[in-house]
This record gives structure tokens, C-alpha cells and sequence, in this order.
């Protein structure tokens, strides 16, 4: 119960947040909400204790601020505006107490907490302008001769020590984010590939089983709005056992890699067509009505009865026999398929390598 608390406070009640970059943004903004209204309060109040009115004046004033960004981060959940606004607060007062010296001169060390914080919120590109901006800025403040902006003084060797290791910690900044951005890309390309490669068959490159039916799912529900319908075929090739038999099975997925090429070379590009399983194709057809699924499935049919495969020292050739059936409103795609499985195997026993179709029932 406590630790579920806790983890509420950090994402600002948005702990059930579905996609990382988000909840990362989120805890962003609201960690350093959180961190600075608790610090600033403190220090506010030490200098109210030292009689540092001013100072006292502005770090309260911001933790205020800080209070009021995290309450509006749990209200709305825009964690844009919200990292925009921390980002802004801390800025202009690291800067105030650069140009301050804050409490006792030890103002400029908050400014080592900024370079990490802008390209957190700002990412790579633009959190390189902005540190290169304010680091700029920096400089000039302390190396400017009587500007303007730098109400205090500070020691020569402070400032060369200081310079030093803030352009440190600026570089080490920009090789962090860099290295993050580089392993987040991988991270991505990896998390691509994986998708891809767990939609497509490893032989044929066609969809596989789970890709085919999300686009069915898809296509579905987009198809019953528009009120056109659609159609299915199962293809089967005939007698697969006894090509891998008779020639191995080194040539048997060879004809399938031919035979997966066959069909998508005479199928239109809005049809998909998958690996069903084993030597089973499925071939989804949108806006196709079953007579004019039966035309294509008979193209295909023939296309693959013509098809001659040329293996090492072996041509084999070999049939398909191939089930049709159209979507009926109101019928599940397990039902479709199904009945177009039917008509494959009403086509197997009618003697292999012929169509059959479904006929609708009224």
C-alpha cells in the first residue's frame, strides 16, 4: 500500500499510463516539481534565518511555483506544459543566483543540476541550443567586464574553477543524451524488427497466421461501414507430403517460396495474402464478392498448376485445390474462415486441384 502511494505521488496519479515516453516525461516533471518546492522551501526558510530577505523573497516565490506546477501536472496530466514550466523556473533561478551569488556565493553550483535537465525535457537537438545558449550566457556573466547583470564578486580562481567544470559537465551532458538517443534508436529499430519479424513467415516473407487475422479484424469492421463486401480463399497444395518425400524438404520450401511468389504476383495490391500453415495459403480479397473471388482463386489455381519449379537437378511441379468463401453480415471471420476451410477439403475429395465456393445461404 505504501510503495503504491509513493508510486502515485512520483507519476502524479498517472501511474497506469500505457506508453514509456510519457511516463517518463511525467516523472520528469513531477519529480523536479516535487524535489524543488521541498529544497526551496528550505533554503527559503535558512534565509529568512540569515536575514536574506531578497533571496528569501525569490526561493520561496519559486518553490510556490514548483508547488503549483506538480498540482497542475496531477490536475491535467499535461506534462508539455509542465516540463516547459520547471524548465523555466530553474533557469531563471539558477541564473538569478548566479548573477546573485545566493547564499554566501554558492549560488552558480545549482547550475550544474541545468545542462541534464534541458536535454531531458528538450532532447537531443534543441537541448543542445538551449545549454549552448545558456552556456554563452554564463560566460559572458562572468567573464564580461562591469556588465550589468553580475551584482557580486567572485574570486578569479573561483571563476576559472567553476567555468572549468561547468563546461565539464555541459560536454558530459551532450555525450550522455547523445548515448541515450543512440540506445533509445536501437531500442526502437530492435522493438521494429521483432514486430516485423513476428508478423511475416521466416520462409516465404508472406503475413503470417497473427498478421493475417488483425488485418482481417481491421478490414472488418472497416468494410461493414462502407457496406461492401469481402472474400477469403484457402489454397492447399496437393500432395505436398510427397514432394518432400520424393525431393527433400530443402526443395519442398523452395516451391513454397515459388509458389508464395506465384500468388502475390496475380493479386491485386489492396489483397493480402498469408502462410497459413504448413503448405496453406489464405488470400483475403476486399470489395470482392464471391463470384468474383471464384475468377481469381481459378486464376491462381492455374497459375500454380503452369508453375514449373527447376530445384538443383529436379523440376517439380505440382497443383493446388482451393476453397472460396464470402463474408455474410453478421458472421464471424472463425466462421468465414472456416467455411472457406470446408470448400478446400470439398475440393480434396472432389480430386484435388479445382475451386469450390461457398454458396450463401438465404
Amino acid at each position: 500500500m505504501f510503495r503504491a502511494w509513493i508510486k502515485n505521488i512520483i507519476y502524479a496519479g498517472y501511474i497506469d499510463e500505457d506508453s514509456a515516453e510519457v511516463r517518463k516525461q511525467i516523472i520528469i516533471s513531477s519529480l523536479f516539481s516535487l524535489t524543488s518546492f521541498v529544497l526551496l522551501i528550505g533554503y527559503g526558510i535558512e534565509s529568512i534565518t540569515s536575514n536574506e530577505m531578497q533571496l528569501a523573497t525569490v526561493v520561496l516565490s519559486a518553490a510556490i511555483v514548483s508547488g503549483g506546477n506538480y498540482l497542475f501536472l496531477c490536475k491535467t496530466g499535461n506534462y508539455n506544459v509542465s516540463s516547459l514550466i520547471i524548465l523555466l523556473l530553474m533557469t531563471l533561478l539558477c541564473l538569478y543566483l548566479l548573477c546573485s551569488g545566493g547564499s554566501k556565493n554558492t549560488g552558480p553550483l545549482w547550475l550544474f543540476v541545468l545542462p541534464f535537465l534541458v536535454f531531458y525535457i528538450l532532447g537531443l537537438f534543441r537541448g543542445f541550443l538551449f545549454n549552448s545558449v545558456l552556456f554563452v550566457l554564463v560566460f559572458y556573466i562572468f567573464l564580461y567586464p562591469n556588465n550589468s547583470l553580475l551584482f557580486t564578486e567572485y574570486s578569479v580562481v573561483f571563476i576559472q574553477r567553476f567555468l572549468g567544470a561547468f563546461f565539464s559537465v555541459f560536454v558530459l551532458s551532450i555525450i550522455y543524451e547523445y548515448s541515450r538517443e543512440d540506445g533509445r534508436r536501437e531500442l526502437l529499430n530492435l522493438s521494429r524488427r521483432l514486430d516485423y519479424l513476428s508478423r511475416k513467415d521466416e520462409l516465404t516473407g508472406l503475413s503470417n497466421r497473427r498478421d493475417m487475422f488483425e488485418n482481417l479484424r481491421n478490414e472488418l469492421g472497416r468494410l461493414e461501414r462502407s457496406g461492401k463486401n469481402f472474400s477469403v480463399l484457402i489454397a492447399d497444395i496437393d500432395n505436398f507430403k510427397l514432394i518432400n518425400d520424393t525431393y527433400g524438404h530443402e526443395c519442398g520450401d523452395y516451391c513454397l517460396k515459388e509458389i508464395a511468389r506465384v500468388l502475390s504476383e496475380n493479386t491485386q495490391k489492396r489483397d493480402s495474402v498469408a502462410r497459413w500453415g504448413g503448405e496453406e495459403f489464405l488470400v483475403f480479397l476486399p470489395e470482392t464478392s464471391g463470384t468474383q473471388a471464384k475468377i481469381t482463386a481459378e486464376r491462381l489455381r492455374t497459375a500454380i498448376e503452369n508453375l514449373t519449379v527447376n530445384y538443383k537437378d529436379s523440376t517439380v511441379s505440382t497443383t493446388a485445390s482451393i476453397g472460396v468463401a464470402e463474408y455474410q453480415p453478421g458472421q464471424t471471420l472463425n466462421a468465414l474462415i472456416n467455411l472457406a476451410d470446408k470448400q478446400l477439403y470439398l475440393a480434396k475429395n472432389k480430386g484435388r486441384n479445382r475451386v469450390e465456393i461457398a454458396v450463401p445461404q438465404s
